[in-house]
């Protein structure tokens, strides 16, 4: 159980790294990112930030439910875990191959590939070894 906890704890920091970053410097996210400077508005800037608070919402409900981890329940949790990175990979691949924007150019579609490749890992390591 000790790997998944760690596997868990990955996701709290992620989501406090990526909270604060889009919070307090959503710009430098679109930067980052190649997101042409006329395309980046108050509108863009306010919703990144929202999500950076909604990422501190999630990363305190996984802190809030950690202690209720236990050998026989760590494979729903790391489930859970990866059904959240599941669904914000899928989220991510749907909105970038619709973007009209090629794939190869695309940051946004290998950020969402990584987030295919830890829902995989965390359904791979589901089950306590």
């Amino acid at each position: 159980m000790k790997l998944q906890s760690n596997m868990m704890m990955f996701t709290r920091v992620a989501g406090i790294i990526y909270g604060l970053w889009f919070f307090f410097a959503p710009t430098s996210y679109f930067s980052l990112m190649f997101v042409p400077q006329e395309l980046v508005n108050e509108l863009g800037i306010g919703q990144t930030q929202q999500i950076g608070l909604a990422l501190f919402g999630i990363v305190w409900w996984i802190y809030r439910t950690a202690s209720l981890i236990t050998p026989d329940n760590c494979s729903d949790f790391m489930m859970t875990h990866a059904g959240g990175w599941g669904i914000f990979a899928a989220g991510g691949l749907f909105l970038s191959i619709t973007s009209g924007v090629p794939l190869g150019e695309n940051p946004f579609f290998f950020q969402s590939v990584a987030f295919v490749i830890l829902a995989l890992a965390f359904y791979a390591k589901r089950t306590p070894h």
